[in-house]
């Protein structure tokens, strides 16, 4: 669980981690985003506005973590969304949820 918390810090670092709701629907019909990670306590209209995103561009997403706890890993208070534009990094966290 910790890693992949420390690896949303380095995306983040790197320019490959957008915040966002809005900022995630871009890079998603932009096709820039290899996943979509949404806090498992996000408002359930959020959950099924991505989601709902996610499934018409076609782009993976999981449920993972806390608000609070992946804003902490990337330097921010609360973060409901976030997209993940670096194949390596969305594989990485793909194969240890």
């Amino acid at each position: 669980m910790n890693k992949i918390y420390s690896i949303l810090g380095i995306g983040r670092k790197g320019g490959n981690i957008t915040v966002g709701f809005d900022a995630t629907v871009s890079d998603v019909e932009k096709n820039k985003s290899f996943l979509v990670l949404i806090a498992s306590d996000a408002s359930e209209k959020t959950k099924k506005n991505i989601k709902y995103i996610c499934n018409k561009y076609n782009c993976k997403y999981i449920e993972f973590g806390e608000k609070e706890i992946i804003g902490k890993s990337i330097g921010r208070k609360v973060v409901s969304v976030l997209s993940v534009s670096d194949k390596n990094i969305a594989l990485y966290i793909l194969n240890n949820v």
